[in-house]
C-alpha cells in the first residue's frame, strides 16, 4: 500500500487562502496519521515557519500512538499546533489484537501522557461494539479518559464499512444490517439521532444487544462530561478543542446558541430514558 503526500507548497497555498479569504483562523489536518514521516512534517514546518503561518493560525491533527515523538511533537508545538486527536479505540489489550491495531494500551498511554505535558489539548475517540467485547470493556473506556485527563472525547458505535474486515465479519456472523442506501452507517449515531427515531446499528457483535451498546455509550458520555471544569473549556476555549466548537466570540455563540439549545434538550431527554434503562435493569435484577 503507497501513503501518497500534498506537498509542503501546495499545503501552504491552501493556507493562505484560509487565513487570507476566508479569514479563518484555525485548521484542522485529517491525515489519518499526520506522523507517519516525520521528514515531511520537517519540511512542512520549515514552510510554515519561514512565511508566518507558525504565528498566524493554530492547527489540530490526528496521530497514531506508537507514531509519537517528543521532539517531534515539541516542533509542532512550538509551530502553532495545538490539539492532537488519537483513536484509541479501546482499553483492552484484547480487544487491540481483534483491531489488529498494532498499538497496546500502554503505547496509547504513554503517548497522550506526553502529549499533555509538552501541552496539547488531547482529543480521543473509542469504537463499542468490537467483536468479543462486553459491558466492563466498554466502562474500562471511561475509566481510561478519565485517568489520562483526556479533554473531549466520542464513544462511537462499531461500522462495518464495506471493503473493511469487519464488515465480512459481519456478513459471516449474519449480523450485518443494511437499511436503505447504507443511511445506518453512522459511526456517532447516539449522538445525532433523535431520541424518538433511533439510528438501527449496522453491526452489533454476538453476546451483545444494541440497546445495551446504545445505553453504554449515553452512561460513557454522562461519566465524561459531567463535570464543570469539561464543559466549561468546552463552552469558554473553542480554540482549544478540534471536533466541537461552540463558537469564539460573543456573537458567534449567539449565533450557535439556537443549535447547541436543541442539542442540550435532545441529550437531556436520551439522559432521561438512559436513567429508565438502568431503572429498568435494577428491577429487574432484585427480582431475578
Amino acid at each position: 500500500m503507497k501513503y501518497r503526500f500534498r506537498s509542503a507548497e501546495s499545503i501552504l497555498e491552501d493556507l493562505d487562502i484560509i487565513y487570507s479569504k476566508y479569514n479563518k483562523r484555525r485548521v484542522a489536518f485529517f491525515d489519518d496519521n499526520f506522523l507517519v514521516s516525520k521528514d515531511r512534517i520537517h519540511t512542512l514546518l520549515g514552510e510554515m515557519k519561514q512565511r508566518g503561518f507558525d504565528r498566524k493560525m493554530t492547527y489540530s491533527f490526528q496521530a497514531r500512538a506508537d507514531n509519537i515523538d517528543r521532539a517531534v511533537l515539541t516542533d509542532l508545538f512550538d509551530a502553532g499546533f495545538k490539539t492532537i486527536f488519537f483513536g484509541l479505540e479501546t482499553a483492552s489489550d484484547k480487544l487491540m489484537k481483534v483491531l489488529k491495531k498494532g498499538e497496546s494500551v500502554d503505547d496509547c498511554r504513554e503517548a497522550v501522557k506526553i502529549a499533555k505535558d509538552i501541552g496539547f489539548t488531547v482529543s480521543a475517540a473509542f469504537i463499542y461494539g468490537i467483536p468479543g467485547e462486553t459491558h466492563e470493556d466498554r466502562m474500562g473506556c471511561v475509566k481510561l479518559t478519565n485517568e489520562l485527563k483526556i479533554d473531549l472525547v466520542r464513544y462511537n458505535n462499531a461500522t462495518p464499512y464495506p471493503g473493511t474486515e469487519l464488515f465480512e465479519i459481519a456478513k459471516k456472523e449474519g449480523r450485518l444490517n443494511i437499511k436503505g442506501l447504507y443511511e445506518n452507517f453512522n459511526s456517532v449515531s447516539v449522538f445525532v439521532e433523535s431520541p424518538f427515531k433511533k439510528i438501527p446499528f449496522s453491526y452489533v457483535p454476538l453476546n451483545n444487544s444494541e440497546n445495551d451498546i446504545r445505553m453504554d455509550i449515553l452512561i460513557s458520555y454522562l461519566r465524561f462530561y459531567f463535570n464543570f471544569g469539561k464543559l466549561k473549556k468546552i463552552f469558554a476555549k473553542p480554540d482549544d478543542l478540534s471536533w466541537f466548537n461552540a463558537g469564539g466570540s460573543f456573537i458567534e455563540k449567539i449565533k450557535k446558541l439556537p443549535h447547541i439549545a436543541l442539542l442540550m434538550s435532545m441529550m437531556t431527554i436520551k439522559f432521561g430514558q438512559l436513567f429508565l434503562y438502568l431503572g429498568m435493569r435494577k428491577l429487574r435484577k432484585s427480582q431475578a
